[in-house]
């Protein structure tokens, strides 16, 4: 195995977590020895947000796409750019079926991820793309080579396993390299920080403007979200999108840290979101609302709440007592070094390899 061809679909509305952990990918995979190039349907506002002027460092195929009806066209002169590459895999972050995948995974090997149930997640969108998705998924993921999971969770759902397909558990990891830990802050109030994007029902981003409400005297900086469809409160300010030396500035001032804490929403329990790995990465105590993967038995330094709908109002003095216990206090680095995508990354690169092998 030599040759890699990563593919996926990204729209720049979605935030650059995702472009960002498939760059990190990929210079892992090359720094080892591997051809690898990414196959990119990409839908965006302007020339600032196009992902080959966000990411110069790694080979980058980008397919410009309009729209969802636009990606079934744009989709087929991809994936034929993907043949003629001619690959020895071909890595997909599963975004739903088209035909022209289905078509792919008929003639190389094709392994898909999956960082999120599907059906579950998608009941929370529009009615056509959760049937379409319903209806379809099976032509893809029965044409497979394998899976890969980001949790023990989804990776035993039913509507996967019946597929009878080989698998691993690789949950999302961090390039500790690039984060270095800040120091505390010395905050006479605490100062609390949120990285989301609008639409995504599962971050819990109400429950955040509950916890303001409930202690004014507290800053809560939300990253990644211009607007909201809700009071927000004067003590919350959201700052839209930033770039890493924009959004490091609100972190080097924060106390704690918030994750996903509306899961339930995906009927869902366990994660390994990548701005919580960002968060530890920097050194910042952390709330979240999920099991995460990596953190199977109670850390100091990550408060979990219950995934219910009323984790917020129901534990205010746990969550009270957390945050003044945390204030001015940094997560040692030797706590976290199991995230490093590196040792996540030989993980997935043996899986391939093994897969290959044997067939």
């Amino acid at each position: 195995m030599k040759k890699i061809a990563y593919l996926l679909n990204w729209d720049s509305h979605w935030g650059r977590g995702i472009l960002n952990k498939v760059a990190s990918h990929v210079r892992i995979w090359r720094n080892v020895g591997y051809d690898v190039k990414v196959f990119m349907l990409a839908r965006y506002d302007g020339p600032e947000e196009a992902p080959d002027r966000l990411v110069t460092d790694i080979p980058l195929v980008v397919q410009p796409c309009r729209n969802v009806a636009d990606r079934f066209i744009q989709y087929r002169i991809l994936v034929r750019q993907v043949t003629v590459w001619d690959p020895d895999l071909v890595y997909l972050r599963y975004e739903g079926c088209y035909p022209a995948l289905i078509s792919l995974a008929r003639q190389l090997p094709l392994f898909l991820e999956f960082n999120t149930d599907d059906l579950q997640e998608y009941r929370l969108g529009p009615a056509y793309r959760f049937w379409y998705n319903r209806l379809t998924r099976g032509f893809l993921l029965s044409n497979a080579k394998a899976f890969v999971f980001v949790s023990h969770e989804i990776a035993n759902k039913p509507y996967f396993t019946c597929f009878n397909k080989p698998s691993i558990v690789v949950s999302n990891g961090i390039d500790l390299s690039l984060c270095t830990p800040l120091p505390a802050p010395q905050n006479s109030n605490p100062h609390l920080l949120f990285i989301g994007s609008k639409g995504q029902p599962w971050h819990g981003i109400d429950k955040i403007l509950t916890l303001a409400r409930s202690f004014p005297t507290w800053t809560f900086d939300i990253i990644g979200i211009n607007t909201l469809d809700m009071p927000i409160p004067p003590n919350a300010q959201l700052h839209g999108h930033l770039n890493r030396s924009q959004y490091e500035r609100l972190f080097a001032r924060s106390d704690i840290a918030i994750g996903t804490l509306a899961l339930h929403r995906n009927k869902m329990q366990e994660a390994s979101p990548l701005k919580v790995r960002e968060y530890l990465a920097y050194g910042i105590p952390t709330i979240i609302g999920y099991n995460d993967t990596d953190f199977p038995q109670p850390v100091p330094y990550i408060l979990q709440l219950p995934n219910t709908p009323d984790n917020i109002t129901s534990h205010i003095q746990t969550i009270q007592q957390f945050v003044e216990q945390m204030k001015g206090k940094r997560v040692p680095r030797e706590e976290i070094g199991h995230l490093d995508m590196r040792e996540k990354e030989c993980v997935r690169l043996k899986f391939f390899q093994k897969i290959l092998e044997h067939n």
